[in-house]
C-alpha cells in the first residue's frame, strides 16, 4: 500500500479502560486526515472483553486490515460500508494495528510453489498445513519430496515443471538430504551453495521470487523438559547465500525454536509424526498447520492480499 494511501484515511482509535499506555501508543500509530464517514474504535465492552469497531460510508467500500508489523497487511473483513465489530484476543491486543483503506480490485491471481525434501513435502512437512493459509486468488503447489537434495532437484522433472508453470514465488528448504550419506543425493558444502546459486538464479531468470528457508529446529528436550538448540550445519551456508543474493529469507530455524520453547515439551506433543514416535523434526499434520502459519507470516509484503487466517495460532488439539 502506497504511503500517500495510508496516510490519507483517518482511523480514530478509542479505548475505554485503564489499558496500559504503551499498548495505546502501538495502536494509535495510522492518524492523518480522512474521509467522512469513516471510523476505526477499539472498546471494553460490559462483557469486559474489547471489541474493535469500524465503519465506512455507504457507497464506499472499505477493508478492515490487520498487521503485527506494519509492512504484511491482511484482510480481516472486505467492503466494509456499515459498521461491523469483532471481539479482540487480550493476549494479543498490544501487538496487533490495525486500519481502513478502501477496497481494491482482487489482487490477479498467482502461484506460490514449494520444493524441497521431507521436511517440507506433504507426507509429513511443514508443506502440507500451507493450503489454508491463502486466499483463492493463490495457486499454492508443493513439489516437496522426501530424499530430494538440491542436487537432484536441479536435474528433476519438478526442476522444468518448474521452468513450465514460472511460479511467482518459489520457497525452497535444502540441506537436510544433502548432508545425508546417500551418495547418489548428497552434496558437499561448496556444491550446495552452487545449487542454492543455480536454483535462485533460474528463478529470477523466469521473473520469479526466489525464498530461501532454513532448515527448522528439532523438538529435542532435555532431562529438564528444555529445549535442546539446534542449527543444522548447512543452514549458515543458505543464510549467507540469500544475504549475498539479496533473497528475502524464511529464518525457518529461528522462528521454530521461539514456536517450541513457547509451547513446551509436552505442549508440543500433537507435533509428533506418529508413524515415527522418535522422529523430532517430521510434523503431524496439526504441527505442519502450526509451523506453516510462522513460513505464511514471514512471507515477502507483496504476498499480503493473498493471505488469510495467520495471525491466530489454530487450537490445539
Amino acid at each position: 500500500m502506497e504511503e500517500s494511501r495510508v496516510r490519507s484515511h483517518k482511523i480514530k482509535l478509542r479505548i475505554e479502560s485503564s489499558f496500559k499506555v504503551i499498548c495505546l501508543l502501538l495502536w494509535a500509530a495510522l492518524a492523518a486526515g480522512g474521509t467522512k464517514g469513516q471510523s476505526l474504535s477499539i472498546s471494553k465492552k460490559a462483557d469486559s472483553n474489547f471489541w474493535i469497531q469500524a465503519s465506512a460510508p455507504a457507497g464506499n467500500p472499505h477493508t478492515l486490515q490487520a498487521s503485527e508489523n506494519f509492512h504484511l497487511w491482511i484482510d480481516v473483513t472486505n467492503d466494509v460500508t456499515d459498521e461491523v465489530s469483532s471481539m479482540l484476543d487480550y493476549s494479543r491486543i498490544g501487538s496487533r494495528f490495525y486500519r481502513l483503506t478502501p477496497s481494491a480490485p482482487e489482487a490477479p491471481p498467482i502461484r506460490v510453489l514449494v520444493v524441497g525434501d521431507s521436511l517440507a513435502s506433504d507426507c509429513c512437512g511443514w508443506g502440507s498445513g500451507m493450503y489454508g493459509y491463502f486466499k483463492p486468488n493463490a495457486a499454492f503447489i508443493n513439489y516437496g519430496q522426501p530424499q530430494t537434495s538440491s542436487r537432484t532437484f536441479i536435474q528433476s522433472v519438478e526442476f522444468q515443471q518448474m521452468l513450465l508453470i514460472k511460479p511467482d514465488y518459489v520457497l525452497f528448504q535444502f540441506g537436510w538430504t544433502d548432508g545425508s550419506i546417500d551418495p547418489d543425493r548428497n552434496a558437499y558444502p561448496d556444491q550446495f551453495e552452487a545449487n542454492l546459486r543455480t536454483i535462485i538464479n533460474t528463478i529470477r531468470g523466469y521473473g520469479g521470487v526466489p525464498i530461501p528457508v532454513t532448515i527448522h529446529a528439532m523438538r529435542q528436550w532435555d532431562e529438564n523438559g528444555k529445549l535442546i538448540p539446534w542449527d543444522h550445519m548447512y543452514n549458515p551456508i543458505t543464510r549467507r547465500v540469500a544475504a549475498e543474493m539479496n533473497t528475502p529469507l524464511i529464518d525457518l530455524q529461528k522462528m521454530t525454536i521461539e514456536l517450541f520453547n513457547e509451547l513446551g515439551q509436552s505442549g508440543s506433543d500433537f507435533m509428533k509424526f506418529t508413524p515415527f514416535p522418535g522422529d523430532t523434526i517430521h510434523f503431524s499434520p496439526e504441527g505442519a498447520v502450526y509451523v506453516a502459519r510462522l513460513v505464511a507470516k514471514a512471507l515477502p509484503d507483496s504476498v499480503g492480499p493473498y493471505l488469510t487466517g495467520i495471525f491466530d495460532p489454530p487450537p490445539k488439539p
